[in-house]
């Protein structure tokens, strides 16, 4: 791994000025699309350094035409003549991956163009601003929906229907007559929710939305994430109190905080199943 202590060597790309004038607009729904989308790109890049990644190509597979190559096309002397690409090593692919991904990490606070793996420079087309459902019919994190799983073991211990109270650890699972008005059933989850919490000694811990916005906004959530990402990728480490001081150069948080604070928090937004993920995309939901 190559460690860098000189903030001059972090990447241009990352700094301050684009993220802010990139970002500067951006509401609650456009930063949780931004994350999810982060959250893909993260998953593909772990995919990267999985043993089962890719199948090996043999030499038996290219001499016995296994391999799948689709055609494409290349202009030559002015003329569009047809090509097929010749078969790449599980090296070649792997390196082009991380070629692709470095791109599209550069290209996130692009203002206006982003970098293509085979046509260069293009027009950076964000997706529409919309948030999809991810895990099982919704995800919200204020509540997890009952379903039908009885042939699901996954689901069924996850949600498993509890005897009582000292079972619970994390997602009590809870029944709903429909045939009483709205009313009647918000009225009843509240009252057994004050004595869940009493009970547990569980409070709420997550900050409300425009702290938790404003802590979003203050660590540069979106920024720490892109360099962590590229830091995977290249085999790269930058210094904490390097990072702090290209970061916060008002210094604002040092290196210590980032490592134990800042560091954690953004890891956490990467991982679609946490409650900081989740609690992005309540906010958004909202909307």
């Amino acid at each position: 791994m190559k460690r860098i202590s000189d903030k001059g060597k972090i990447p241009e790309f990352f700094n301050n000025k684009r993220y802010d004038e990139y970002y500067k607009n951006c509401g609650v729904v456009e930063l949780a699309h931004e994350i999810q989308e982060r959250q893909n790109i993260s998953r593909k890049i772990n995919g990267i350094f999985e043993d089962d990644y890719i199948t090996p190509i043999t030499d038996d597979d290219i001499k016995n035409k296994k391999i799948v190559s689709r055609k494409r096309f290349r202009i030559v002397n002015g003329e569009r003549i047809e090509y097929t690409p010749p078969p790449r090593t599980i090296e070649q692919i792997i390196e082009d991956d991380k070629k692709f991904y470095l791109r599209w990490i550069e290209g996130f606070a692009e203002q206006t163009y982003a970098e293509h793996p085979k046509l260069g420079k293009i027009l950076n087309s964000k997706k529409p601003m919309e948030i999809f459902p991810r895990f099982l019919f919704d995800c919200r994190p204020y509540i997890q929906p009952l379903k039908e799983a009885t042939d699901d073991i996954e689901i069924r211990v996850k949600y498993a229907l509890r005897g009582n109270v000292d079972a619970y650890d994390e997602y009590p699972a809870i029944s709903i007559n429909l045939d009483f008005s709205d009313d009647a059933i918000i009225a009843g989850v509240k009252k057994h929710l004050i004595q869940l919490r009493k009970q547990l000694k569980h409070k709420p811990k997550l900050l409300p939305p425009k702290e938790y916005l404003r802590k979003f906004k203050n660590f540069r959530a979106l920024q720490v994430i892109d360099i962590l990402l590229w830091q995977k990728l290249t085999d790269h480490h930058i210094e904490y109190e390097t990072l702090a001081e290209f970061l916060f150069p008002q210094g604002q948080f040092t290196g210590k905080q980032l490592r134990e604070t800042i560091i954690p928090f953004t890891k956490k937004l990467l991982d679609s199943k946490s409650n900081e993920s989740a609690y992005m995309f309540y906010l958004a939901d909202k909307k």
